[in-house]
């Protein structure tokens, strides 16, 4: 019986990639996910509940996940045959890198994003054998919408992602920068809206009824139901017909499906939570700038954060404190740099104090 020989079955482009390695362990604050710090408000929990009694485990969910799609369309002012409802995020860009691989001719299919962005738009596109061609953000982490829409003319992308707010940098691109590059792209124009909720700005999802290009992603994830795995792509009815036929079926659980609708049901319950988290943001951020640290601003559940050289001897500070935040190493524009999520306000006060004494200890005075 022979080896199996992956240097002759693993497509190049594969082999350079590396995995996604998400956090681990246990920790007495994690602030490095994105993900909410607050558990669902108990009227949810207990809706989901009663939903769930008397589930059939023994048959398969509904393949078309109609009831979640319908209460998504409902909240959102969208028709439900525009809506595809996925494994989070992730498996709908996916989708979307599949469904949309034809080319000119003999060059590879496109994929223009901003840098630094969500790494997994890049890291799908490369599997799947296209080119990405990324643009730096300005030196302040704005958007630098002349080259971007040079790129955009010349490179005549499949797909540009558009993360807004933009993971790690929390920028926003305003509506007058989505059209310029609706206006400039003939192919897809991505906007995901994961940490949309917390950027105090309109939907694009009711924009996708009047623009044949335009496609916007939305989570669940980040305002307190990570655990669920549930997304949305909203796009043509035509192109939709098209994802579906790589979408795995029953690509979403019984489960999923029945909790992700009590949530939609309930999303006034939601921005309570995110109300919440956007004061915790502001107030973090400015105790934080006191103590001397570069705070780039934010439209999300996060900033990006500046510590004069010593982010990673301030990561591995915090850690030993047992506050988790993320180290981002040699990022386009920044460099290296720390992605701190929004916490409680406790969590975040663990995080200032550990701050300050990290600055004490290093011999530089707190000025907050």
């Amino acid at each position: 019986m022979s080896n199996l020989d992956l240097s002759r079955l693993l497509p190049k482009d594969l082999v350079k990639l590396s995995a996604y390695n998400p956090p681990d362990g246990d920790c007495r604050v994690r602030l490095d996910a994105n993900e909410s710090p607050y558990p669902p408000d108990p009227l949810i929990l207990e809706e989901i509940r009663r939903a769930l009694e008397g589930m059939p485990l023994n048959r398969y969910p509904d393949p078309a996940s109609r009831g979640l799609r319908s209460a998504f369309a409902h909240r959102f002012n969208c028709p439900v045959e525009k809506v595809m409802a996925g494994n989070g995020s992730d498996e709908l860009i996916g989708l979307l890198i599949w469904t949309l691989r034809g080319n000119q001719g003999k060059a590879p299919p496109v994929v223009v994003v901003p840098t630094p962005t969500f790494a997994m738009y890049s890291v799908a596109a490369l599997a799947a054998g296209f080119t990405v061609h990324e643009v730096p953000l300005g030196p302040e982490l704005e958007p630098d919408m002349e080259v971007m829409l040079r790129v955009v003319r010349e490179k005549k992308p499949n797909i540009v992602f558009l993360s807004n707010p933009n993971n790690p940098t929390g920028t926003f691109y305003s509506k007058e920068q989505v059209n310029a590059l609706l206006d400039a792209s003939s192919g897809l124009v991505v906007v995901d809206e994961a940490y949309g909720d917390f950027s105090g700005e309109a939907s694009w999802v009711p924009e996708v009824a009047s623009v044949g290009n335009l496609a916007v992603l939305r989570t669940l994830s980040k305002v307190g139901a990570a655990a669920l795995r549930c997304g949305f792509l909203i796009t043509g009815s035509d192109l939709l017909q098209e994802v579906n036929k790589v979408r795995f079926p029953f690509n979403l659980s019984r489960y999923t499906q029945i909790a992700g609708e009590v949530f939609l049901r309930n999303y006034e319950l939601v921005h309570a939570q995110v109300a919440a988290i956007v004061k915790e943001r502001d107030r973090l951020a400015m105790k934080l700038e006191k103590l001397g640290f570069k705070v780039f601003p934010s439209r999300g559940n996060f900033f990006l954060m500046n510590c004069g050289g010593r982010e990673e001897a301030l990561w591995c500070f915090l850690q030993d404190g047992g506050i988790v935040v993320k180290f981002l190493s040699r990022l386009p524009v920044t460099g290296d740099a720390l992605r701190i999520t929004v916490g409680t306000p406790e969590e975040n006060d663990h995080l200032i104090g550990r701050s300050r004494d990290f600055l004490s200890e290093g011999g530089t005075d707190a000025k907050g």
